[in-house]
């Protein structure tokens, strides 16, 4: 008889464990489908801190992050920290949410990364270019497209017969988008075509001479509408397979 009122005894208890745990686990899997992203805001200049983390958080869960940018997890906390937002750091950020017997949830924001905007150092005249040692071309016939040579959107100045032309050369990541405002890297040919974004190239060709710019800023805005470019000082170089020729030009140019 003892027996049999122990038996009967320790099934309750053990049937009370079972039940509150399973209650606990299903009251988890309601807080796993409510959870969501947090973020202070969407949009970001580069350099910005991005801090993201979860909204209605779940008591268990498990979490990986992605980000369309990047090919593998960039967290599997319940947050994600970026100290100093890079372009790459723009696109679609995605948190899978799971535990072990309940259905995964996925929450998902864009996050925005822009260039920051910077004043140039100078302010020549609109549509104009000043050299150094060569003509100057002002006023400039200014054009603003794809071209087709490079295969890179140009920004670039012809001043006639006789004259310097000037050429910006955008870095290919704005082939099908408008290039942000602030500041960009002058580099070389190839450069353009890797990252970061914000790099140009910069060519000017005046008798038989083709001149290149290695280094300096091209500072980007833009006035109703139109991208405008500015640039102070900015050394160039050539020669014709002899002695090197030298310059320096400042200048805006505005699209059409």
């Amino acid at each position: 008889m003892k027996h049999v009122l122990f038996t009967l005894f320790v099934l309750p208890v053990l049937c009370l464990t079972s039940c509150d745990k399973k209650d606990s686990i299903n009251n988890n899997c309601v807080e796993i489908q409510q959870a969501k992203i947090k973020v202070d805001k969407t949009s970001y200049l580069v350099g910005d801190e991005i801090n993201l983390s979860i909204l209605h958080q779940p008591s268990m869960a498990y979490y990986s992050w992605t980000q369309s940018n990047h090919l593998n997890a960039i967290s599997n906390s319940d947050e994600v920290n970026i100290f100093s937002a890079e372009k790459a750091d723009d696109g679609w950020y995605y948190v899978q949410i799971s535990y072990p017997d309940c259905a995964t949830h996925i929450d998902s924001v864009y996050i925005t990364v822009k260039n920051k905007p910077v004043n140039a150092p100078c302010s020549p005249a609109n549509n104009t270019v000043t050299f150094s040692s060569i003509p100057d071309i002002s006023p400039a016939t200014v054009s603003w497209g794809f071209n087709n040579s490079w295969n890179r959107k140009l920004l670039g100045a012809r001043g006639g017969s006789g004259y310097p032309d000037f050429n910006i050369y955008f870095n290919t990541y704005w082939d099908n988008k408008e290039p942000e405002d602030g500041e960009y890297s002058i580099t070389d040919m190839s450069s353009t075509g890797q990252y970061p974004p914000y790099t140009v190239y910069i060519s000017s060709l005046y008798s038989s001479v083709f001149f290149q710019a290695s280094s300096g800023k091209v500072y980007v805005s833009h006035v109703n509408g139109k991208l405008r470019a500015t640039f102070c000082n900015v050394p160039l170089s050539g020669s014709l397979g002899g002695p090197s020729f030298n310059t320096t030009a400042s200048g805006t140019l505005t699209a059409p």
